[in-house]
C-alpha cells in the first residue's frame, strides 16, 4: 500500500466546482472506458450538454491506445460544463458528468486536476496546481505552519495516480557524478519546506531563504562518499539568523533569475499550442510602485507558494535534487513576482488579496501547465554550470 503525503495547507482539498479547469480551453482527453456510460446518459436525456447537442466527443484519429478523443469545447469550455438546476446560485455551473454519473465516470484528467503527483519507491507525494481557484485560496488564506503529513489517496479509488512515476528510475542526482539516497531526499525535502514555511521557518524574505537554500544545495552537491551520511549533513545545517554563522555556507553567489532570463526559459519550455505571455510593459516601474511596497506583507504567502514548489518537485528527478531544485524555486519566485505586477497593472489598486490570488493562479498556469517540466529541468541544469 502506497503512503500518500500532502502539505498540511492542501490536505483538505476538495473540488468546489469553480470551473476553471472546464473553461481553460484545454483539450480534455477521454478514455474509451468512460465512453459507454457517458454516451448512454446523453442519449437517454439524463445528462445535458451546454448547447443541447448529443454530440459531445471530439474524436481524434491520432489518439493513443485506450483514448477515444477529447470532450468537445463550446466557446472554450467543456461541453459538459453546464448551468446548475434552477434555484441554485444564479449563473453557477457544474460538471454534468460528475453530477449525474459520479466521480468514477470522469476521465482521468478530470479526476486528477489540480493534483500534481510524484510517485517513487517512497510512495505518492501530492501537490496542487494553484491555477485551481480553490487550491489558490487554500494557499493564500492558510495561517498555520506548513508541514508534510499523510493524507487521503490522491484520486479516491484510483490506485496509483498519474504523474511523474519514478518507481523504476534511479534515485535523484545529488551532483553530476553522485546519486542521492531516498532517505536523504526525504530529509532534504522536509528541510527545504520547513525553512520556507514550516514550524521552524527561517527569518527573512523569500529571497533571503532561497539564498541560504542555494548555498546549502551547493554544499550538498559537493558531498562525496566516505564522509558523514547525507542525512546527518542535512540535519547539521544551522538555521540562519540573518548573519552567516561560521559553519553556515556562504549565501548563494548565483544571481537570482531576472524576469528577462525567466521569460526566455519560459518561451523555450512552453508547450504547443500555448504561448508564453510577454513581460508586462514598464515592469521595473510597475513593480516599484505597486508590488515592492506590499512584498514584505505578502511574504508568508510567497513562502508557502515556494514550499509547494519544493514538495514533490519533479525537478528532483528530471534535473537534480540540489542545485536544480534551488534554481527551480528561484525561477518560481521570479515568475510569481512578475505575475503580481501584471495583476496590479489591470487597475489602480496595489497588490491585495484579490490580485495576489490572480498572480498565484497565473504563475502556476505558466509553470505547471504551459511549461514542459523536462525541458525546464534541462535548462535549469545548464544555467550557471548547475
Amino acid at each position: 500500500m502506497f503512503e500518500t503525503l500532502w502539505l498540511s495547507c492542501h490536505v483538505d482539498y476538495a473540488c468546489r466546482h469553480s470551473g476553471a479547469c472546464c473553461r481553460a480551453a484545454w483539450p480534455l482527453p477521454v478514455e474509451s472506458r468512460v465512453v459507454p456510460s457517458i454516451e448512454a446518459a446523453v442519449a437517454h436525456g439524463r445528462m445535458p450538454t451546454v448547447d443541447g447537442s448529443v454530440v459531445w466527443l471530439q474524436e481524434t484519429a491520432e489518439a493513443p491506445e485506450g483514448m477515444a478523443g477529447t470532450f468537445r469545447l463550446v466557446d472554450g469550455a467543456c461541453v459538459f460544463h453546464v448551468a446548475r438546476a434552477s434555484g441554485d446560485e444564479a449563473g453557477a455551473r457544474h460538471c454534468a458528468v460528475h453530477a449525474t454519473l459520479g466521480h468514477e465516470a470522469q476521465p482521468a484528467s478530470c479526476q486528477h486536476f489540480p493534483r500534481v503527483c510524484l510517485v517513487d519507491p517512497r510512495g505518492v507525494r501530492v501537490s496542487l496546481s494553484h491555477f485551481c481557484p480553490t487550491a489558490a485560496a487554500m494557499l493564500v488564506d492558510a495561517t498555520a505552519p506548513v508541514t508534510i503529513g499523510r493524507g487521503p489517496e490522491a484520486v479516491p479509488g484510483g490506485g496509483v495516480p498519474e504523474g511523474l512515476d519514478a518507481r523504476e528510475a534511479l534515485p535523484p542526482r545529488l551532483s553530476a557524478r553522485v546519486l542521492m539516497d531516498l532517505e536523504a531526499l526525504t530529509a532534504w525535502e522536509a528541510h527545504v519546506v520547513n525553512a520556507l514555511a514550516g514550524p521552524s521557518a527561517w527569518p527573512g524574505s523569500g529571497e533571503d531563504v532561497l539564498s541560504h537554500i542555494g548555498a546549502q544545495a551547493d554544499a550538498l552537491a559537493r558531498w562525496t562518499p566516505g564522509g558523514a551520511p547525507l542525512v546527518d549533513v542535512i540535519a547539521a545545517f544551522p538555521i540562519p539568523d540573518g548573519v552567516p554563522a561560521d559553519d553556515m555556507p556562504a549565501p548563494d553567489v548565483r544571481a537570482p533569475w531576472t524576469p528577462e532570463a525567466a521569460w526566455a526559459l519560459g518561451r523555450e519550455a512552453c508547450r504547443a499550442p500555448w504561448t508564453w505571455p510577454a513581460l508586462p510593459a514598464n515592469l521595473a516601474a510597475l513593480d516599484a510602485r505597486v508590488v515592492a511596497p506590499a512584498w514584505p506583507y505578502v511574504a508568508p504567502v510567497v513562502r508557502r507558494y515556494l514550499a509547494g514548489k519544493a514538495f514533490g518537485a519533479w525537478v528532483t528527478y528530471q534535473g537534480d535534487a540540489t542545485r536544480a531544485l534551488a534554481a527551480w524555486l528561484s525561477l518560481a519566485l521570479t515568475v510569481l513576482r512578475v505575475e503580481c505586477a501584471r495583476a496590479c497593472a489591470e487597475g489602480p489598486r496595489p497588490l491585495d488579496r484579490e490580485r495576489l490570488l490572480t498572480a498565484v493562479r497565473q504563475a502556476d498556469l505558466l509553470l505547471v501547465h504551459y511549461a514542459d517540466s523536462a525541458v525546464a529541468a534541462g535548462a535549469l541544469l545548464t544555467r550557471d554550470g548547475v
